[in-house]
């Protein structure tokens, strides 16, 4: 491996994710940050080998998946979404109580 990788491409090339997925990891604190980023980023080998042993500690470090959000007829019980979307509200119920 050579001493330095140039930019985030390259790092998430070798990672096997987009770069959208490492710079979102790293933007939430999953993965750790680079010591210094500009417009150009030259990315130290030290880097990527502390990034490896992140995602090698934390499988979902750079998870692509974001968490459900609620949907709009699941808040607030009692509104009119409530009861027009009765089906949908008793299955996000069950699907809730499944996840828990």
């Amino acid at each position: 491996m050579s001493d330095t990788i140039l930019g985030f491409p390259e790092a998430a090339r070798r990672l096997g994710v987009p770069v959208r997925v490492l710079r979102r990891a790293i933007r939430h604190g999953k993965l750790p940050k680079p010591p210094h980023v500009a417009a150009t980023a030259i990315l130290p080998a030290e880097w990527l080998a502390n990034v490896q042993a992140a995602v090698a500690a934390s499988p979902h470090a750079l998870s692509r998946a974001l968490p459900q959000k609620v949907p709009a007829f699941a808040r607030y019980e009692g509104t009119s979404a409530w009861h027009r979307h009765r089906n949908r509200v008793r299955n996000f119920a069950h699907v809730r109580a499944a996840a828990k």
